[in-house]
């Protein structure tokens, strides 16, 4: 035992004495000769730190980051914990992340890099004067949390690699990642700004009662738009587009337009001019908007009174409401002011942007609203065909065929029905039998009624 003491005596003198010394050459060397600064100059490997925060603001690296590893966390069996949450309650998706301390390896064009998530104590960060302060700010009822941010190691030659390459690709998966997993939002006027809601509406182009070949156009029309960032860019255009949609009420133009923000994963942006006071409060909402978004007003004809201007020659307009002057002054919603914000300047404050406007009365808008550059593809709404037919049987009953579809597609050759009301006759029945035998009724009456009218029309007595 007396042995065993001694090596254990000399042990903690050896120790004691390293400790001494390493406290003594801390203080007297200077930084950049210190034993960490030393050991960081011999190793191969570099680190880039990602805070979480960069002072008050956040770091969008960082929320990337975590979007990009936590697709990869499932897959990668290295990970042994993993965080998972549920966004919110409508959500069925579980979100996977890194637990903290958890290291990932991953590989791009060729070169390792590794990904560690550590938490470090705010007072052990920030500056003594501030450490108070700085954590009662990153705390949440006196409670005080951790600062987090990944540590991204990869050996010292691919430094400039994985600045040019490895990270941008970080940013663009992410971009992807976010783009396809989001939430869409509707947004609306309410006291002269935007307030979002969550936009559920389910309409897909799957399901949207349509011509398919008109269809296929619009969709071609969208992939080619999102597609050319760079042509609009090196023809000096803005990079949006405008649709003009028309037809009868109850063909389906709303929900073209669900369709097209779930098909594109683009917020909407609902403008109600009657709620817009003036132009400048127009050019305000427009800058409030953001980028990979829709624009939609509808009934545009019925919004504000759009006359045609001083000179303009044109079919005739409706009577202007009281009190309108004609002019173009900033106390009202203008013609001049909604061209310049379709087109004008005041357009290009955002990008990968779409402008919608639908009409029952394409006739009635003035021509100025209707010219390339404003409203680039018209698509035209119209009453339900066999085709449209039978993608709401198959949406509502799952019926892709049936022995009486010949009966009520040559009805709908003969009677104007509009894909809304066969919609709602499908609706009343669960069985697809009964359903059919009560649109086939009532197209036939439906029918009998247009008849009665043209006969009234032909004596004059209406």
């Amino acid at each position: 035992m007396s042995e065993y003491e001694r090596y254990v005596a000399m042990a903690a003198t050896a120790a004691g004495t390293a400790m001494v010394l390493h406290g003594l050459l801390t203080g007297l060397l200077p930084d950049e000769l210190s034993f960490s600064a030393l050991r960081a100059r011999l190793s191969s490997l570099h680190t880039i730190v990602i805070d979480e925060t960069e002072g008050l603001a956040p770091n969008h690296l960082y929320d990337a980051a975590r979007a990009y590893l936590a697709a990869r966390a499932a897959s990668d069996s290295g990970v042994r914990r993993i965080r998972a949450c549920r966004v919110d309650e409508s959500s069925q998706g579980i979100a996977l992340t890194m637990d903290h301390g958890e290291e990932t390896v991953d590989a791009h064009d060729g070169v390792q890099y590794t990904w560690r998530l550590v938490s470090r104590d705010p007072a052990a960060v920030l500056g003594c004067s501030a450490n108070r302060r700085g954590a009662a700010a990153h705390g949440r009822g006196g409670l005080q949390v951790c600062l987090r941010s990944f540590e991204l190691s990869f050996h010292k030659k691919h430094k400039e690699k994985a600045l040019a390459s490895y990270l941008p690709f970080v940013l663009d998966t992410a971009k992807a990642i976010r783009d396809r997993q989001r939430n869409l939002k509707m947004h609306m006027v309410e006291y002269d700004a935007w307030t979002a809601v969550d936009l559920r509406h389910p309409s897909t182009f799957d399901t949207l009662a349509m011509d398919r070949t008109l269809k296929k156009s619009v969709m071609d029309d969208l992939e080619r738009f999102v597609d050319r960032k760079e042509y609009y860019s090196r023809t000096g255009r803005a990079w949006k587009r405008g649709y003009l949609l028309y037809g009868p009420p109850g063909t389906g133009k709303s929900s073209l337009v669900a369709a097209m923000a779930n098909y594109l994963k683009f917020d909407i942006y609902d403008l109600e001019l009657t709620e817009v006071k003036s132009n400048s409060d127009l050019r305000r909402l427009l800058v409030g908007m953001s980028n990979r978004s829709i624009l939609v007003v509808e009934d545009i004809d019925c919004s504000i009174d759009l006359h045609q201007r001083p000179g303009d020659q044109g079919p005739d307009r409706r009577a202007p409401r009281p009190g309108f002057t004609g002019d173009d002054s900033e106390d009202k919603v203008t013609l001049s002011g909604l061209l310049n914000f379709v087109d004008g300047l005041w357009s290009t404050s955002g990008d990968e942007r779409i402008i919608v406007f639908t009409t029952n009365f394409r006739e009635r808008l003035d021509p100025a609203l209707l010219r390339p550059g404003r409203m680039d593809m018209h698509t035209h709404m119209s009453y339900c065909t066999p085709e449209s037919f039978r993608i709401l049987a198959s949406n509502y009953h799952s019926v892709k065929d049936h022995a009486m579809f010949p009966e009520i597609e040559q009805l709908m050759e003969e009677v104007q029905i509009t894909p809304a009301e066969v919609a709602e006759v499908l609706m009343r029945n669960d069985g697809v039998d009964a359903a059919l035998l009560d649109l086939v009724k009532f197209i036939k009456a439906k029918k009998g009624a247009a008849g009665e009218s043209n006969v009234t029309n032909h004596d004059g007595r209406c």
